[in-house]
């Protein structure tokens, strides 16, 4: 009898283990399909954004033959990736180096761009060098002991800001996981409510580059300046009694809503982000290409129009919500900060 359980058992965790894999496999030729079937990666950002200056420092601070040594080493230690997959993963390290220089700590939410990092690494020399150049001291790599279970309020503001600066893809989102589980804190929120001078310094955004980056300095206001816009038009909605609905088209909606919901509803905003993406995804008609796709302009953009700021940011995006493939990483950003030399 005891033999009989024991073996009984052992067909039990055989069979766990059996499917487990099973499902990891095809997860990842899903994953894999999707990339294929993808467009070329856009641009790191929009050439007349205000986070352009930043980009293209960090574009300045990467030799070519550096570049192409990292692609080569990433190819031949993973030779079932695509050409086209380590084109996407570039360009989410890139604009994860550019989210480094604009908040004060970014956790890696992907292993697949974690991979591309350690790469990097690989080359001290390049790498120090690299760093040196773009933000004036090390851009270090720093194990995180809680990757499997992010801090929601790190994740939050990384959605947050990532959309304002490089707009929503289904594409990037099968990297990082999904976007907007997270409210943004209230708390924090409520320092940009009728401010005439949004603060400058402190906080989630990195000090350190705002002294000393004008790239950074300039992406950083515009962020603060957009969610000041963004506060405002939630109280207005909010003393009319009326909200524009989620829209995952256009990334300025979508970014006034995540306030409204982290404001107005922060238990339940994971569920009213999930919902209305399910909604746009079944009824949209719309066709997309590159990052994202168009749909018109709204009063933040025009706003931003009329004061020389912003831009589009790719629009959003539509089609699959990329199902969170990426696991979350096991490292981040710290100590990022310094002076760009050109």
């Amino acid at each position: 009898m005891v033999i009989f359980i024991g073996v009984l058992v052992l067909a039990v965790v055989v069979v766990i283990i059996l499917l487990s894999q099973s499902r990891k496999k095809s997860s990842t030729r899903s994953s894999e399909e999707s990339l294929r079937k993808a467009p070329p990666p856009p641009p790191v950002a929009e050439s007349n954004s205000e986070v352009w200056p930043l980009v293209s420092c960090l574009e300045k601070s990467i030799p070519p033959s550096y570049k192409a040594s990292v692609k080569q080493r990433v190819l031949n230690e993973h030779p079932g990736m695509t050409e086209r997959e380590y084109e996407w993963r570039w360009l989410e390290l890139q604009r994860f180096y550019v989210m480094c220089a604009v908040l004060d700590r970014v956790p890696m939410f992907s292993k697949a761009v974690d991979e591309v990092w350690h790469e990097m690494l690989m080359y001290t020399r390049d790498y120090q060098a690299f760093s040196d150049k773009y933000l004036g001291r090390m851009l270090h790599h720093t194990p995180n002991p809680a990757a499997s279970v992010p801090i929601p309020g790190e994740r939050a503001w990384f959605d947050f800001v990532y959309v304002e600066l490089f707009g929503w893809s289904p594409y990037s989102e099968r990297f990082w996981g999904r976007f907007f589980r997270h409210p943004l804190p209230r708390e924090e929120l409520e320092a940009y409510r009728n401010a005439s001078d949004p603060p400058a310094q402190g906080g989630r955004f990195n000090a350190w580059t705002y002294d000393r980056l004008p790239e950074a300095r300039e992406a950083i206001q515009s962020v603060k300046e957009a969610l000041q816009y963004r506060m405002e038009r939630v109280d207005e909605e909010l003393a009319e009694n009326v909200r524009k609905p989620v829209n995952f088209k256009n990334s300025e909606v979508l970014l006034t809503s995540v306030v409204f919901f982290s404001m107005t509803d922060p238990n339940n905003f994971s569920d009213y982000l999930a919902q209305e993406k399910a909604i746009k995804k079944d009824s949209s008609g719309s066709s997309c290409s590159g990052s994202g796709c168009s749909s018109g302009s709204d009063d933040l953009r025009d706003h931003h129009s009329d004061s020389g700021h912003g831009t589009d940011h790719h629009a959003g995006s539509c089609g699959s919500d990329g199902g969170g493939s990426s696991d979350s990483g096991g490292s981040s950003c710290s100590s990022c900060g310094g002076g760009c030399s050109s």
